[in-house]
């Protein structure tokens, strides 16, 4: 071993015991010598796994598959049919088969409502009024923000009921009427909540109460801030 210097401050100690520590500091560090891994199961691939299943896995035909979706399509149209809501939600549709938008049976238990709306976002939007402006001012809202108007069961009684209010709102929603919205119907609250930006929810707050006659006031809702607005 070479000579080694050893810096050390007067108060560090006894000289021995610092001499100790630094032979024991150099002093070659043990490398321990792994045993060779030896599998637990057998390797030469003559017996299967112990970990193979004993029994092969079920074959699924094609005709199991149509099977059991015919069975949960009927069972599914045998609950809508006997709660009275398919015949109800079909009359309304009927009503409104003007706008060329078939409805079908497999949309009435639907509680949202998405669609694809690139083309009005290009879209000028039209300007927000000024009360509407101090609204967003003051509670520092982003116009790419998403608020929710609050259609309550009360706000329906002219239109119908809520249940009629929220099938029209679909075939608006769909037919690219109400630019970036979602909607989503709440039947446990009797409430309708329609998502949008802020920088169309003033002329879509307007849209919901002049073309579905929704009486009273309907309320703007913001995460985290709650009621904010309402006419």
């Amino acid at each position: 071993m070479d000579d080694v210097v050893v810096h050390y401050k007067p108060s560090s100690g006894d000289l021995k015991t610092i001499i100790d520590s630094t032979e024991r500091t150099l002093a070659v560090f043990p490398c321990r010598v792994l045993p060779p891994f030896i599998p637990w199961y057998p390797s030469n691939g003559k017996r299967p796994l112990p970990i193979r299943p004993s029994k092969a896995p079920p074959v699924i035909t094609r005709k199991d598959l149509v099977g059991a979706q015919t069975r949960l399509h009927s069972a599914d149209l045998g609950e809508i049919t006997n709660s009275g809501e398919f015949s109800e939600l079909t009359r309304h549709a009927q009503q409104h088969s003007n706008t060329g938008i078939l409805f079908h049976k497999e949309d009435i238990q639907r509680s949202w409502c998405v669609a694809k709306q690139q083309s009005l976002l290009s879209r000028n939007p039209r300007p927000l009024s000024k009360q509407f402006l101090k609204v967003v001012w003051t509670n520092r809202l982003h116009l790419r923000q998403r608020v929710k108007w609050l259609v309550y069961e009360h706000n329906c009684a002219t239109a119908g009921d809520l249940e009629q209010v929220w099938t029209v709102l679909n075939l608006a929603i769909k037919t690219s009427k109400l630019p970036t919205c979602n909607a989503n119907i709440r039947r446990d609250l009797k409430q309708i909540w329609v998502f949008c930006d802020v920088l169309h929810c003033e002329y879509i707050g307007k849209y919901l109460k002049e073309k579905f006659k929704l009486t009273g006031n309907i309320t703007l809702s913001v995460h985290k801030q709650g009621d904010i607005f309402s006419f």
